[in-house]
């Protein structure tokens, strides 16, 4: 699928001759300083900005209105990292419902009322907005790899501020396939005019982990976003819980080397 139509990009930026002194200057983590981290990748949803309520509040309506069932009020799925479809199959399956053969109105049921509950308790995890400027003023090419339709995603990045920060922005429908292929990583990885060695993937769960795996991608795990089981065997190249640690004045993140 031509990414012209449901994904945007500014001009790829070759930062292979960017100075060292111009990464050092800004307030970032030794992470970002490593020679040969030339751009940044972040998953959405449980990463960058906290969005399960909104999700969530989508979800248990579309499974009234179509009859499915009423969720508990106190239900949190384990499964937030999918595209809407699968999410929706996972909490049926979870309940002990009858699986529907298609998806499809769910899914459009879905979407239409997500858009209307316009992203009301949607909110950027604390401190990363300061990382995500420092990267942006330290010349880092920045895109989104996420398996939020690339309109909701979009409309998502609108309503926080940090839009104008990302040089592309991938969806789940953006490419051929969806996120744990690694796909859409490196499709989008290619759209920043870098090389998958020189980019660093930041994720939350089992799903972002096989998918920068498979894509020969350093995987950067948010430990408070919303995981998962699987995660547990999952590694990372570098973890954190909090986004100040991402900053120089607090490295308390742990790399591995």
């Amino acid at each position: 699928m031509d990414a012209t139509l449901i994904g945007y990009a500014a001009s790829p930026k070759d930062l292979s001759n960017v100075p060292d002194p111009l990464k050092q200057a800004n307030n970032l983590h030794p992470l970002f300083l490593e020679n040969n981290v030339l751009g940044l990748v972040f998953d959405l949803d449980g990463t960058i900005i906290d969005s399960a309520a909104d999700i969530l509040h989508g979800m248990r309506l579309t499974l009234e209105q179509c009859g499915l069932g009423t969720l508990p009020d106190d239900y949190f799925p384990d499964d937030l990292h999918g595209t809407a479809e699968g999410i929706l199959h996972s909490i049926i399956v979870e309940m002990g419902w009858p699986i529907p053969t298609d998806f499809t109105v769910l899914k459009a049921q879905y979407l239409l009322n997500y858009t209307t509950l316009d992203h009301q308790c949607t909110r950027l995890y604390d401190g990363a907005l300061d990382v995500l400027h420092a990267c942006r003023d330290a010349s880092l090419p920045m895109g989104i790899c996420t398996n939020k339709i690339h309109v909701s995603a979009v409309a998502a990045t609108q309503k926080v501020g940090i839009n104008g920060l990302f040089d592309f922005i991938t969806g789940s429908d953006t490419w051929a396939e969806a996120k744990p292929s690694p796909v859409p990583l490196l499709e989008t990885i290619r759209e920043l005019g870098i090389t998958p060695e020189q980019c660093l993937y930041f994720g939350d769960t089992s799903v972002d982990a096989a998918c920068a795996r498979d894509a020969g991608v350093r995987f950067v795990l948010h430990q408070s976003g919303y995981g998962d089981q699987a995660l547990k065997g999952a590694s990372s190249h570098f973890s954190f819980r909090h986004w100040d640690e991402l900053l120089a004045t607090n490295p308390s993140a742990s790399l591995i080397l």
